[in-house]
């Protein structure tokens, strides 16, 4: 009985490890890395694993109200397909935002290179969580919640944002809600405002900038 019991533990850990591969973010890789269709592995060098995007890379003007991303994932670096991982660069002028928005795909970890930034996401039980990042510290996103980053101080906030999928996707909250048709009618009982709110706020989507991620 016991040696039953003991196989049937092991089935079941074996089950739950092949579970985590199947609904991870990213498809397991059976090499060490992916080579693209019609290449040759040994023809790539270290240029297929290089990003140079993030060079010399500069804001939005001064009295943009959004922060400015350059995102490195697999829309633009091949080399991350497969990976599990991608990255952002954000550069927050003060008094700048990422809005609040989701990744469908991926947990995300902030690092911060150079300022000082609020962020925070809410869970599932509504839940808000907040803090003021230094130079230096970490912050981890859970996959899937909405979380936003607020310069709210006097010197450009520069970080990175990591990602557990090399593509994340994003889905911005404000575009989401405000620009994408949703019915008015829907909107107006949704947040129990009139339509003339849910107007001026589908007009102030429609002239807005949106970041990357």
């Amino acid at each position: 009985m016991a040696k039953v019991q003991v196989l049937a533990s092991l089935l079941l850990a074996t089950f739950c490890l092949q579970s985590l591969q199947v609904f991870g973010s990213d498809p397991e890789l059976t090499s060490d890395f992916k080579v693209p269709d019609g290449e040759n592995a040994t023809a790539l060098d270290g240029n297929f694993f290089t990003f140079p995007g993030f060079r010399n890379f500069t804001a939005n003007p001064s009295d943009a109200p959004l922060v400015t991303t350059m995102r490195a994932d697999l829309s633009n670096f091949a080399a991350l397909d497969g990976l599990g991982i991608s990255s952002t660069l954000v550069v927050a002028p003060p008094g700048t935002v990422n809005p609040p928005h989701v990744h469908p795909r991926a947990s995300e970890l902030v690092f911060v290179l150079e300022g000082t930034v609020d962020i925070g996401f809410v869970d599932t039980t509504n839940t808000l969580r907040t803090q003021t990042l230094k130079e230096g510290d970490l912050f981890i996103v859970p996959r899937g919640l909405v979380h936003f980053q607020f310069n709210n101080y006097q010197t450009t906030a520069k970080f990175i944002n990591s990602f557990s999928s090399a593509s994340p996707g994003v889905a911005r909250l404000p575009t989401t809600l405000f620009g994408t048709g949703i019915a008015d009618a829907v909107l107006v009982k949704s947040f129990g405002v009139n339509a003339d709110v849910i107007d001026k706020l589908q007009e102030a989507e429609g002239a807005g900038t949106q970041p990357g991620y």
